[in-house]
């Protein structure tokens, strides 16, 4: 809860000026049934002040009217405050957590933490609030007033309403548990539906919706049985309530006539007392209420804590260095790195020098992919194993160590937006000549002829529109624009056709000359690479092969052997060879 109070502390004068107003609307309601009660003895003795009681009853009500709209007006607005100073922080949390957590938890789940789960915390900010004012100082007053008008009635009457906040109490204790249950079920299925909407295409290929669709119903079905708990326990507990109210009111009226006939008591405080029950059954009934809020934001508030105080990425560790704006060399020593008792990578050096095009090629799960995180500090390298410009990478801040370099993923998200928009991403102050150049490097440019609006064209959600190609090159120009001096290409041509692949590795090629950039590509096509200064061969991730493409082909290797059973596919082009 200590977030919860950094952000109460912030705005305490407003929240000190509702909690006023609050305590100042309590006290008028105190004043109703007295002089609702004052009216009813005048009325009984034809007295001339019963006009100014009736006058006095509506000026009070009119008074609580404007004071309880200009409250409840203020409590949204702060909690509207609240939620987006929450939502602001939790987001921005998002982003600073290493990519192993976001690979671990479900999307869905996190996306309940920001929606249902902050609706909760929103929810106890606004009625928590008004019933814990309610009980202590409405609840307070009442029995006092109570007490004064005739204490030997009180003690008749108090018994069931007791009753209620002992129920409340206990109904509070297993609220939390259950609540938090709900959350979770509420977070799985949130999860399965992002995830079956995301996969629409492969589930319709291959005609799983009626299996999609029973696996949904069967986490729908737990959200609803485990809801129906939680309706269950306040269905019984809220009329239970009502039912204490009433026997409460009925033994007012029963002994309250008996002291009324013997004069202890006039009808009209007698009424009083009987509206001062039903006044006091409120504060007995919030002081449920609001335990059971509290302990649903509480179950919410230490949901969404998990993802605020998780561990975020080191940003750099002592002593600080700064690798200056320009890149010299990249430096991998002995990197060796491991994940749940399983070696990606044992020992891989290598260096990379400014200009220098390196080509990265192996078997599937021989580390290539997990080199790129190392390098980003995606997944933290060991210390002493990754140096830029002669310097530990985790000596660096993240965001210079990252301004170095421009990331081709595998899997290449397009946002839902314009082409224009997706290619301007990483620099959105790119002029328009720039983002023509980087469409004619990325061998884009025929295509764009053939979108409806141009640069206009809306991509869709991931670049659903697009093709397979289309997308990786969009991707590439996307990277190119940033210039950024070292390119790192996940195995980003892998959907591209031979033809435009020549096309763009030649481009690509003349740029890092014409530039001074430097590119580390990963691929699968060995045509992919012929154009490099050097090729790692990467292994059970162990350092095989490493030299020039045409040193390696002639060692009969690794690499040598994939090029001519490429060759002869048909795949391979390049450095004068031609399948």
């Amino acid at each position: 809860m200590q977030r919860f109070w950094k952000y109460i502390f912030k705005n305490w004068k407003k929240y000190l000026w509702v909690i006023l107003a609050l305590i100042a609307v309590d006290g008028l309601q105190l004043l109703l049934p007295l002089v609702f009660g004052f009216f009813i003895d005048a009325v009984g003795r034809r007295a001339p002040e019963t006009y100014f009681y009736g006058l006095y009853f509506l000026g009070l009500a009119i008074l609580i009217t404007v004071l309880r709209y200009a409250y409840r007006w203020q409590m949204g607005k702060l909690a509207l405050i609240f939620d987006r100073n929450l939502r602001g922080d939790f987001f921005g949390e998002i982003l600073k957590l290493p990519l192993d957590f976001l690979q671990r938890e479900d999307i869905g789940d996190i996306m309940a933490r920001a929606t249902n789960d902050m609706q909760a915390v929103r929810q106890f900010l606004i009625m928590g609030l008004i019933g814990f004012t309610d009980v202590v100082v409405l609840g307070i007053s009442t029995v006092i007033l109570m007490v004064s008008l005739n204490w030997k009635l009180f003690l008749t009457t108090v018994g069931p309403i007791s009753v209620i906040a002992i129920l409340a109490l206990f109904f509070s204790r297993y609220v939390f548990g259950l609540f938090k249950v709900v959350q979770d079920v509420f977070g799985k299925l949130t999860e399965k539906a992002q995830e079956f909407i995301s996969g629409i295409r492969v589930l319709r290929a291959f005609a799983k919706e009626s299996r999609v669709l029973e696996i949904f119903q069967q986490v729908n079905q737990e959200y609803y049985r485990t809801n129906m708990r939680l309706v269950k326990l306040e269905g019984i507990f809220e009329p239970s309530m009502g039912f204490l109210v009433t026997i409460s009111v009925v033994l007012a009226f029963y002994f309250g006539s008996n002291f009324v006939l013997k004069g202890e008591l006039s009808l009209g405080l007698l009424v009083a007392f009987v509206n001062y029950i039903n006044t006091l059954s409120w504060p007995m009934m919030a002081l449920g209420f609001t335990t059971t809020t509290f302990q649903r934001s509480r179950a919410s508030l230490k949901r969404i804590e998990e993802i605020i105080y998780a561990e975020k990425e080191k940003n750099y560790e002592e002593p600080l260095c700064d690798p200056g704006r320009e890149f010299q060399s990249l430096e991998v020593r002995n990197l060796s790195f491991s994940l749940e008792d399983r070696a990606l990578l044992d020992r891989v050096s290598f260096r990379l020098e400014r200009g220098q095009i390196l080509g990265i090629v192996g078997p599937v799960g021989a580390g290539k992919s997990t080199l790129f995180r190392l390098i980003l500090r995606l997944t933290e390298p060991e210390k002493g194993s990754v140096f830029l410009n002669g310097m530990d990478i985790r000596n660096i801040p993240l965001s210079e160590l990252r301004h170095f370099f421009a990331l081709v993923p595998q899997d290449n998200y397009l946002f839902s937006a314009t082409l224009l928009e997706n290619i301007r991403y990483s620099r959105p102050q790119a002029t328009l000549k720039e983002v023509e150049e980087a469409i004619w490097l990325s061998c884009l440019d025929e295509d764009l002829e053939q979108f409806p609006e141009g640069l206009n064209t809306m991509v869709g959600e991931r670049g659903v529109t697009l093709s397979g190609g289309q997308k990786q090159r969009v991707a590439i120009a996307r990277a190119l624009i940033s210039r950024r001096p070292v390119l790192l290409l996940d195995d980003a041509l892998s959907s591209v056709d031979t033809v435009t692949e020549e096309k763009l590795v030649n481009n690509l090629r003349e740029h890092s000359k014409e530039k001074g950039k430097s590119v580390i590509a990963i691929s699968h096509r060995v045509s992919t690479l012929l154009w490099a200064d050097m090729v790692l061969v990467l292994w059970e991730g162990k350092v095989k092969e490493l030299g020039s493409p045409q040193e390696l082909l002639e060692k009969d290797g690794y690499f040598a052997h994939l090029y001519h059973a490429q060759m002869l596919e048909g795949r391979t082009y390049g450095t004068g060879i031609r399948a």
